[in-house]
């Protein structure tokens, strides 16, 4: 592919290719074996954008990982690791976001069953409450009803002694 220019890489524009060639750079093939830092030299140029320009001119020649380089304007793409590195993050922080949630929805339905366990402790204390207010009324009610029946016992023992009285008077 010796037939690209410079300015067939994103990045390079006409006046970018002209202070590059003031440099020795006058070829797709030159730009992607001169170093990074000579490319930063250019006015305008940092580190990371000599970089990528440097790594979309080795792609064109066959030099370099398709993955890392930045495309042709042609392609009209982005540079794919940055992209990749967006890609990670939204992921990374989707699986944060679903991790939260996931807590919160934790955390809720335990509220939610301490409550319920709550009530139904309360529910079970006043079952119990009146449970044993039946049952007192049981006994209380057996306790007279036995107090009556020996009430009852004492008043027939008594009659029938103050009649077996009345008897030996009159048989004497």
């Amino acid at each position: 592919m010796s037939d690209q220019k410079l300015t067939d890489i994103q990045g390079i524009g006409p006046k970018t290719a002209e202070r590059l060639r003031t440099l020795g750079i006058d070829s797709v093939q030159t730009l992607s074996a001169a170093s990074a830092e000579l490319i930063a030299t250019i006015p305008g140029f940092f580190a990371s954008r000599a970089e990528a320009v440097k790594a979309a001119a080795a792609e064109i020649v066959g030099q370099s990982n398709a993955k890392s380089a930045v495309t042709t304007k042609k392609g009209g793409t982005k540079k794919l690791a940055a992209k990749k590195a967006a890609a990670k993050k939204k992921a990374k922080d989707k699986k944060a976001a679903k991790k939260k949630k996931a807590a919160a929805a934790k955390k809720s339905e335990a509220k939610k069953k301490k409550a319920a366990q709550k009530a139904l402790e309360k529910k079970n204390k006043k079952k119990a409450e009146r449970k044993k207010a039946a049952k007192n009324k049981v006994a209380k009610k057996k306790k007279a009803e036995k107090k009556a029946k020996k009430k009852a016992g004492e008043k027939a023992r008594a009659k029938k002694k103050a009649a077996a009285k009345g008897k030996k008077k009159t048989s004497k």
